[in-house]
């Protein structure tokens, strides 16, 4: 029975990045012990799955599973968080001088593998102490390794927040030469990593990158995966978590060859995958309230529209029964499906105004997310509801999406790529034939869009669904919308002329300066101000927050930055206390992170 400490919040845990190892042992739910064996064995992998599928809680699962038997199989597993990198852009770059991205990743990995071969307390500690001690310069090596940590952390900090204008004065900030040298470049990292191998006996150390492409910026991407592939070695396995379609990989990685790809998916259809979903909430949902359970699953309708609503991301369904709760249903004697309907649309809802706020977010993307949004409820939403309505009437094979020829899709990739990043679609890059020359690719609407906009009726026409291309729409470049958008969207991806009163645009990279004016060339994402920047000085209103506690922060914080660098106590001040301030404290790192 649930206790008055805890909420239903406690138990939906939105960011699994915070939740600690204890909480992940007790909920976590197996569903795929082939991915936990990958995410520990010795090969390089993309790890590829949409917006809260589950990608963290494997890896943390992955990296707990291998240091159970740390000691027997001499594998370190090592999970890393990267939200914080979006601080690094703040950093001016002078050619020649330290990457401060770079610096502070190769910072970021160190910290945490030390930190975890520290709470593992391997027998031959006081070979780790000598080769801390000798890269920190003590003459003398420490027994408290937290005094070794403690400066890794403030030179970490140094990077995310000191006052440091450019790269170049980086150089007198490190608390010491040897960590300097170690930090230098990708080639000196490596060494001290397999030194620390030899020193343990290890077989491998398994880097577990969370967010690995999410939270950097464009141009970090591209170092990011150039550092990933440096790293390469049989004793170094690394694996990053990415989104599918918006991962800058750049010009010298490339997936399949550098990294093998490994991909989360998940299908409405599936038995096995909505049980899942079903195992998920159960667990949690009890350990809160039995009755809550009770309500939901005595009619196997309610349940199962639920997790078939959830695309595969457990939190999508936890906000669905937040929303049920927050509507009283859990105090009337049984829960209708009418509400359940009424729930999902309004999670939806959220779910599109945080997919608009990206636009702030992507500024590459701006353009390309204001006409998704169109595309999607003004043409594609209301022309599959049409079609299954005819379908039903003629006792047919129903649709849950459409396809889109390659023609159309490798003009506009961005189009389709940002609804599937925010989880609002699923696209199958099998491609199929869709007759008279043309082929295409088969892109699914997130059942939650399919239930609240009358697209499906019931649960019981999720079996009634088909992917084959005569029982689904296609469009092709003829298609007169498709070709307006590709239109509309001609220039997006053009270089334009850094002089704002010159109109030249160009697709090709080798024009530095414009033919025209003689101005440096850019392209759209450089002409506007760092993401850092514009992030933080949104509204607080932005934030995850209830309105009251919205209104008591508006006292003390005019925008999100401001929260963002202020510790807890900074926070606290009256009816926001512990719980509350470290509730805000994430909700601020969350938005900045994305």
């Amino acid at each position: 029975m649930k206790t008055m400490e805890k909420s239903l919040g406690d138990y939906i845990a939105d960011r699994t990045e915070s939740l600690d190892d204890e909480f992940i042992r007790e909920y976590f739910i197996e569903y795929s012990k082939e991915k936990i064996q990958r995410l520990t064995d010795s090969e390089q992998y993309i790890f590829e799955g949409n917006r809260g599928i589950g990608k963290t809680m494997l890896m943390k699962y992955a990296a707990l599973k291998a240091n159970e038997t740390f000691g027997k199989d001499s594998v370190l597993g090592v999970w890393v968080s990267f939200e914080e990198s979006i601080r690094l852009e703040r950093i001016k770059v002078v050619e020649s001088g330290i990457d401060p991205f770079l610096q502070w990743t190769m910072g970021k990995i160190l910290l945490e593998v030390l930190i975890t071969i520290t709470n593992l307390k391997p027998k031959n500690m006081d070979k780790l102490n000598r080769r801390l001690s000798n890269i920190f310069g003590s003459k003398e090596p420490e027994d408290n390794y937290s005094t070794y940590y403690k400066l890794l952390s403030e030179y970490i900090n140094i990077l995310e927040t000191g006052d440091v204008e450019n790269n170049l004065v980086l150089k007198d900030q490190a608390p010491s030469t040897q960590l300097s040298t170690i930090l230098d470049n990708p080639h000196s990292f490596k060494k001290f990593l397999k030194d620390l191998i030899t020193d343990f006996g290890l077989q491998r150390i398994v880097l577990l990158f969370d967010e690995a492409a999410h939270v950097f910026s464009f141009s970090q991407q591209e170092k990011f995966f150039s550092f990933f592939k440096g790293l390469r070695d049989p004793q170094i396995a690394c694996k990053a978590a990415v989104y599918p379609g918006i991962t800058n990989y750049g010009k010298y990685f490339e997936k399949g060859q550098d990294a093998k790809e490994l991909t989360l998916s998940w299908f409405p259809n599936k038995k096995e995958n909505i049980n899942y979903i079903k195992q998920i909430l159960k667990k949690r949902i009890q350990a809160y309230d039995h009755r809550y359970w009770e309500m939901l699953s005595v009619n196997s309708n309610i349940i199962d529209t639920i997790c078939v609503c959830s695309n595969g991301n457990p939190r999508f369904a936890f906000h669905i029964i937040d929303e049920l709760e927050s509507t009283g249903v859990f105090n009337q004697k049984s829960i209708q499906m009418q509400k359940v309907i009424n729930s999902i649309r309004a999670v939806l809802e959220t779910k599109w105004k945080e997919f608009s706020t990206l636009r702030n977010r992507l500024v590459k993307y701006k353009e390309y997310i204001n006409q998704a949004e169109k595309l999607v409820k003004e043409f594609l939403i209301p022309n599959l509801r049409e079609w299954n309505s005819k379908k039903r009437g003629k006792n047919s094979k129903l649709s849950s999406g459409f396809y889109v020829s390659t023609t159309i899709y490798d003009k506009i990739p961005q189009i389709f790529e940002v609804l599937a990043y925010s989880n609002l679609i699923t696209i199958n890059y099998t491609k199929k034939s869709l007759g008279q020359g043309y082929y295409g690719y088969f892109m699914s609407f997130n059942p939650s869009i399919l239930f609240s906009d009358g697209i499906i009726k019931e649960i019981g026409e999720i079996d009634n669904i088909s992917i084959a291309i005569e029982n689904n729409q296609a469009y092709y470049p003829t298609t007169p919308t498709m070709g307006q958008l590709i239109e509309t969207l001609k220039f997006e991806n053009e270089f334009h002329c850094s002089n704002s009163k010159c109109d030249y645009k160009t697709s090709d990279e080798d024009f530095s300066f414009c033919p025209k004016c003689g101005n440096k060339m850019e392209t759209p994402e450089s002409a506007h101000e760092s993401l850092y920047k514009i992030l933080r000085s949104h509204s607080i209103d932005n934030l995850k927050l209830s309105e009251k506690i919205i209104a008591r922060l508006s006292n003390k914080f005019s925008n999100i930055g401001e929260i963002y660098d202020a510790t807890i106590d900074e926070i606290r001040m009256k009816y926001i206390q512990d719980v509350r301030t470290e509730r805000i404290k994430n909700a601020a790192i969350e938005y900045m992170a994305g």
